[in-house]
């Protein structure tokens, strides 16, 4: 569950100028494989997240390290079976494009929970919150901008008392 949290983010564009500036959209274009990378985790489709990830990426979570991509993807998809729903809220996302790499940092919030209505209730609740500071780096290759490194620290972490 907390790797699924900590493999998470990304919105928004950090800005640059003059010669630095990259001549396509390339801040948007990493941007939204951010977007992908968590989309895939909660419309559960890891499969697309070949298009997203590098081959041999690495993740760092406080769980360890976890090279390659099809790795990657069993992980994750290992941690979803633990999870009923779950949603990813990425913002304040800053990208720097230098040539064919990237960094990218953005906060990753994932709230984690049942996907039933308890009783009383307008909807279904969280029962795990996550907030993490995400750093990604990215690399340009033919078939466009692939994930490379993901790492995160977690900020907070609740979970809602059992019953709710």
């Amino acid at each position: 569950m907390l790797f699924a949290a900590l493999v998470t983010a990304g919105c928004g564009a950090g800005s640059a100028s003059g010669a630095d500036a990259p001549k396509t959209d390339d801040r948007g274009e990493i941007t939204q494989q951010i977007y992908r990378f968590y989309a895939t985790m909660e419309d559960r489709q890891f499969d697309k997240l070949n298009t997203v990830l590098a081959d041999g990426v690495v993740v760092k979570t406080p769980f360890g390290t976890t090279t390659g991509r099809d790795k990657v993807i069993a992980q994750t998809a290992e941690a979803a079976k633990q999870e009923d729903r779950a949603q990813h809220v990425v913002t304040n996302v800053l990208v720097d494009v230098n040539g064919d790499k990237a960094t990218v940092r953005a906060f990753v919030d994932q709230l984690i929970g049942s996907s039933k209505t308890p009783q009383g209730k307008m909807g279904p609740q969280p029962t795990t919150t996550v907030s993490s500071l995400m750093r990604y780096e990215a690399t340009k290759t033919p078939d466009g901008w692939r994930l490379s490194h993901i790492e995160g620290d977690v900020l907070w972490a609740a979970q809602a008392p059992a019953g709710q």
